[in-house]
């Protein structure tokens, strides 16, 4: 049963026109990650770009983990009154969605999980949260400022461009994190836990897999197999873990090929 009580109603960008298709970030992330994405689907779907739990502009909460974050998603089913939903999640956001299925299933018509497994992750981040609590963001006035703090912790200019995503100028033009800092970090071995269902999963699932991510090993594929038995496995080339910005054309026909 939904406990009310958890839930957040969470905040979202809707675009474009046909079944609805909801879109879920990972960590560190935000709904604006996948607008490009987004943008060519219009004509095919009802997009629902989404900020999970204590990220881009939802209300933030003290306790995070895949369970509320999934019970968040079926709140927002509910309340939007959606029905035939396809769903796709990257990375933290696949697992999201890989939690829906365990408790919610029935609300999913077609699944799609983005370069992340249901096994256990050990850490990997550390550098980006000393990086993040590093800056004094009270004396920051640019958001070059903001970089050069951030450059000793993360060398990969990428890295550092999605994180500064996530500033924002408050109303005395000072800066903030738009995401929970905070409550991440506090939750962070939850966001790192394994994911194995309690039964048998039996929705349409297409796992997509960069070809130079490391996360989503071969035998991460055949264990997936067992819990997912409709899964099947799409490798997108010269593709990392950001899949969708380093192939974003390929990304959108992969998605179009699946849910059509």
């Amino acid at each position: 049963m939904l406990k009310e009580n958890n839930t957040i109603s969470l905040h979202y960008k809707k675009l474009g026109s046909g079944p609805p298709l909801l879109i879920l970030h990972g960590l560190f992330g935000s709904l604006d990650n996948w607008q490009t994405v987004a943008n060519s689907l219009v004509e095919y779907y009802t997009v629902y770009l989404i900020d999970l739990r204590n990220h881009g502009k939802p209300l933030h909460h003290p306790q995070m983990n895949y369970e509320l974050m999934a019970e968040d998603l079926i709140r927002f089913i509910q309340d939007h009154k959606l029905h035939t939903v396809n769903m796709i999640g990257h990375s933290m956001g696949g697992k999201v969605l890989m939690k829906l299925l365990t408790i919610g299933e029935s609300l999913i018509h077609k699944a799609m999980v983005v370069d992340i497994g249901i096994k256990a992750y050990h850490g990997g981040h550390e550098e980006i949260f000393k990086a993040m609590f590093s800056l004094d963001l009270d004396h920051i006035t640019k958001r070059s400022e903001a970089e050069a703090g951030l450059l000793p912790f993360i060398p990969e200019f990428g890295v550092r461009q999605f994180i500064l995503k996530n500033l924002d100028r408050k109303q005395d033009q000072k800066f903030e994190w738009k995401l929970n800092l905070h409550a991440i970090y506090k939750n962070y071995a939850s966001i790192n836990e394994s994911l194995f269902p309690d039964h048998r999963i039996f929705t349409p699932v297409c796992f997509v897999l960069g070809s130079k991510s490391s996360y989503v090993s071969e035998e991460d594929c055949k264990e997936i197999k067992i819990y997912f038995p409709e899964s099947e496995f799409v490798t997108v080339e010269n593709a990392g873990h950001w899949i969708h910005a380093d192939q974003p054309v390929k990304m959108v026909e992969v998605i179009k090929n699946f849910f059509n």
